[in-house]
Parts: C-alpha cells; sequence; structure tokens
C-alpha cells in the first residue's frame, strides 16, 4: 500500500460500532486504570510518564512534517470520493 492510499483510507475510515465483548473490554481497562491511578499505582506512573513522552515526540514530528501531512490531508480531503 502506497502513502497516498493509507491517507485516503485513514481519511474514509468511519466508526464501527462495537459489540458486547468489545465494550466491556474497553470498559475494563477504562476501570484498570483508574483504579490503578487512585492507588498510585508505579506501573500507572510509568505510562503517564511515556505517555507524555510520545505526544512530545509527536509534537516535533508534526513541526517537522506539518506542511507536508497538511498538503496530503487537503489532498485527500479534494480527492475523496472520486475515483
Amino acid at each position: 500500500m502506497t502513502t497516498e492510499e493509507s491517507i485516503n483510507e485513514a481519511y474514509s475510515r468511519s466508526v464501527i460500532s462495537r459489540g458486547k465483548a468489545e465494550k466491556l473490554a474497553a470498559l475494563r481497562g477504562a476501570f484498570a486504570v483508574k483504579i490503578a491511578q487512585k492507588n498510585r499505582d508505579p506501573l500507572y506512573e510509568k505510562m503517564t510518564r511515556f505517555k507524555k513522552a510520545y505526544i512530545l515526540v509527536k509534537k516535533q514530528l508534526i513541526t517537522k512534517y506539518g506542511m507536508k501531512g497538511l498538503q496530503a490531508a487537503r489532498q485527500a480531503a479534494a480527492n475523496f470520493g472520486k475515483k
């Protein structure tokens, strides 16, 4: 798959409704994280630290490649549904 195809695919994806099992899995994870936060678990601290690092690196990438990304997004939006 080329970059252009992946951009078009990502742009055209819609929200998929989840079944009962998927909803329970999502809630299970969300509540597990809340309980870990409440108990001040070291793994929770580690998770938040790495999430902050991820966000920082993502911001750096957006700064570096933001204009190219914006051009690709505009092109994908302009060509959406035209095939």
